[in-house]
């Protein structure tokens, strides 16, 4: 992504350079202290900028508010401990900045597609199964429309025909039900068929072969994960033509948004067994 000045000018390499770890500087702080109230100002001061410079250079460079990008780490790192740990759902509430278990319960419902308990034994059942043999799963589930609105076409990854899980979503962070999805192998091209007067955010994932569901819906190891997005969201219109979108997948970056979506709503909209995991080889 090349990044402009507010002119709508290319900004120098030494620049971008800085944006880069002003946000990372304001990222870090956002992990580190996930269960506090961090204000905007908060976050601008450990970026070393002011509020208003913070914003605009943080939306420019993840493609979301600090606020929301904040909120998506919270139910990411609740994934985690849900994913990882022992600890009770009440305990990750508090631990991700949550002071109402109601508020948390409902918030990661919303996003993730499951709530948190029924999130934490869907994960246990499938803990160690490699998630390309899911995603194997889900797309002899997955049906090919008639008719396509969307196009996308999918390149690069990890190689090796890996499966790669598309999605057009509300906003740049993958989270909520999509309203589209598909499953292909990379690289590779999939029809998706949305309402007409919708506008969406085409996003795609790939992991590497060797990623269990357990680690997948953690989503914490970068070198493993692959991600891609539009330059920006996609109108279907009434009586457009179908859109075509090119996703080039690359390295999942410290500035991309966590990803939310949890396989099991993938799983639920396939309309595949949740309690019925695969055989681990």
């Amino acid at each position: 992504m090349e990044l402009t000045s507010t002119a709508g000018r290319p900004v120098t390499e030494r620049t971008a350079d800085m944006w880069s770890e002003a946000v990372l500087r304001s990222i870090g702080t956002m992990r580190e202290h996930l269960g506090d109230d961090l204000s905007l100002r908060t976050l601008a001061q450990a970026a070393w900028l002011s509020p208003f410079h913070f914003h605009r250079i943080f939306h420019r460079l993840t493609d979301s508010t600090p606020a929301r990008f904040l909120a998506a780490w919270r139910i990411a790192e609740a994934k985690r401990l849900l994913a990882y740990s022992d600890d009770s759902v009440t305990d990750v509430c508090m631990h991700v900045g949550y002071a109402s278990l109601g508020t948390f319960t409902s918030q990661f419902t919303r996003v993730v597609g499951v709530p948190p308990g029924r999130f934490r034994r869907l994960v246990q059942a499938y803990a160690d199964v490699p998630f390309h043999d899911i995603l194997q799963r889900l797309a002899a589930a997955l049906g090919r429309p008639e008719h396509a609105t969307v196009t996308v076409s999918v390149g690069g990854g990890p190689g090796d025909g890996a499966l790669a899980v598309v999605g057009l979503f509300d906003s740049a962070i993958p989270q909520r039900r999509p309203a589209g999805c598909a499953v292909l192998r990379t690289p590779g091209t999939a029809r998706l068929d949305v309402p007409p007067e919708t506008t969406c955010q085409p996003l795609a994932m790939c992991f590497d072969r060797s990623v269990t569901v357990r680690e997948a819906v953690a989503a914490t190891d970068l070198d493993r994960c692959y991600v891609a997005a539009a330059p920006g969201p996609v109108r279907v219109e009434a009586a457009g033509a179908p859109i075509a979108v090119d996703l080039p997948l690359r390295r999942r970056r410290p500035t991309d948004p966590p990803i939310l979506l949890a396989l099991p709503l993938l799983m639920a909209v396939a309309g595949a067994d949740l309690e019925d995991p695969p055989v681990a080889c």
